[in-house]
């Protein structure tokens, strides 16, 4: 059964101040709560972990905010942390951000099985202070499989499940 979603790829939202401000306090709190608990940062950028974290959050915040959804705000939770950054229809969806207009949609592969806490991937594309531009779903099946797994061509010792923004949709399927 599909899911009806009157959001459709390309559309974007920009943050609000208030929400700029949010995003910056979520990041840095999340950040150095992660880092007490020798939580292994998984990014893969050349970025600073901060702004990696920044850039996360407002696309998380920018994805709720255009599926209506509640962001999850907690920065002072002990591991073990949620697998998931919102749900949608029932169905738990993980958020990743890049700055790129034609990114990819990336999950690291040292994620191991704590990828079967999530139903769907979305890809939102943006920068700082935004706008924020959504790029479509994909569901945990059709990504979390050997043939998506790969590098990218400057992180060659990172490996990843990789998706091109053309095998996303904006349809949400229960199972």
């Amino acid at each position: 059964m599909t899911l009806p979603n009157k959001i459709k790829i390309g559309q974007s939202i920009s943050l609000t101040t208030a929400e700029r401000k949010l995003a910056h306090f979520i990041a840095r709190n999340r950040n150095g709560n992660n880092r007490y608990f020798n939580i292994t940062n998984l990014k893969i950028s050349a970025a600073d972990a901060a702004t990696v974290d920044l850039e996360g959050v407002c696309g998380e915040i920018a994805f709720c905010k255009l599926f209506n959804a509640y962001p999850d705000l907690d920065t002072d939770r002990t591991p073990p942390h949620p697998l998931f950054d919102c749900v949608v229809s029932g169905l738990r969806i993980d958020v990743k951000t890049t700055k790129w207009d034609s990114g990819k949609l990336i999950v690291d592969a040292r994620k191991g099985s704590k990828t079967n806490g999530v139903d769907y991937y979305a890809l939102m594309t943006g920068q700082f202070p935004g706008p924020y531009t959504f790029r479509g779903f994909i569901a945990r099946e059709r990504l979390i499989i050997p043939s998506k797994l790969g590098t990218l061509a400057n992180y060659q010792t990172y490996r990843s499940y990789i998706a091109e923004q053309s095998e996303l949709t904006d349809e949400l399927s229960l199972f």
